[in-house]
């Protein structure tokens, strides 16, 4: 078996084995929350977050991190290297023209951590969790409309804990999972809103699917709910998408709001 080839069937089982401990329950060594696993764990996933996502100390997250970062998020798609995702990081969330803050606030009592060990000898550890985001760097859990799960891999490096693989999953609105109405459009009013548009971090794609519209940015490919004639919402994320016309009845832009407040204006630049 070449190299390539190994290093495939490693991924693959360690994917494999982060499921398998997921959907099966079986993982009980859970450490006790006291112990120096699991503060030692609990203070990298600070580093990650509260500097640097929080205070876009990027510099700070990478320095945790495996140049061969594998990054799964249900709803964005995949990151394949610590670079990828740091780009995205900068040119996203801690982009200078940023308009508005966004910020990770950790669940503190869903925190767990299962020791993984080759041979008796402590080799890594999967870090799970639930964690929510707002522009409200005081928000709290109840308080929140949406949050969403995470699992981390963390492996010893040379006496160092990094982290080696990251999947970001269930991303689950409170409000869509709720109550929020659905309703019907026109496919001629739909027709309307599709089309290319562009924003500071790149382009969009807005055409129609199953008697709605379908968002295609980047890797994220997702069919939106109608919630009135113009304003659209995320199946999954408290996101929203207003689309609005000019003097000539013409679509020329649609705003993004996040938990209600606007996190971006895209413009409409062809049909």
């Amino acid at each position: 078996m070449n190299q390539s080839k190994l290093n495939q069937s490693i991924k693959s089982l360690l994917l494999s084995s982060i499921g398998f401990l997921l959907a099966s329950g079986i993982a009980t060594a859970q450490v006790e929350k006291n112990s120096d696993l699991f503060k030692t764990l609990a203070a990298k996933d600070s580093i990650l977050f509260k500097i640097g996502f929080n205070k876009c100390e990027v510099d700070r997250s990478a320095e945790l991190m495996f140049d061969d970062l594998e990054f799964y998020h249900d709803n964005s798609g995949i990151s394949n290297s610590k670079k990828e995702f740091i780009e995205a990081m900068e040119s996203g969330i801690c982009r200078d023209n940023n308009p508005e803050k966004i910020y990770r606030c950790l669940v503190e009592e869903s925190l767990e951590v299962f020791a993984m060990y080759d041979s008796g000898k402590l080799y890594g550890a999967l870090q799970n969790g639930k964690h929510f985001f707002s522009t409200d760097e005081n928000m709290t859990y109840e308080k929140t409309d949406n949050y969403a799960l995470f699992s981390h891999l963390w492996i010893i490096d040379d006496g160092k804990w990094k982290l080696k693989r990251v999947i970001s999953y269930n991303h689950v609105s409170k409000v869509e999972k709720g109550n929020t109405k659905k309703i019907s459009v026109s496919k001629d009013i739909l027709e309307t809103y599709s089309g290319k548009y562009m924003s500071n971090t790149g382009e969009a794609i807005i055409s129609i699917k199953d008697n709605t519209l379908q968002l295609s940015a980047g890797e994220m490919i997702v069919v939106l709910n109608a919630t009135s004639e113009n304003m659209f919402s995320h199946p999954k994320a408290p996101l929203t998408f207003e689309f609005i016309k000019n003097d000539k009845e013409e679509i020329i832009k649609m705003i993004v709001r996040e938990n209600g407040k606007i996190a971006e204006e895209v413009k409409k630049i062809k049909n």
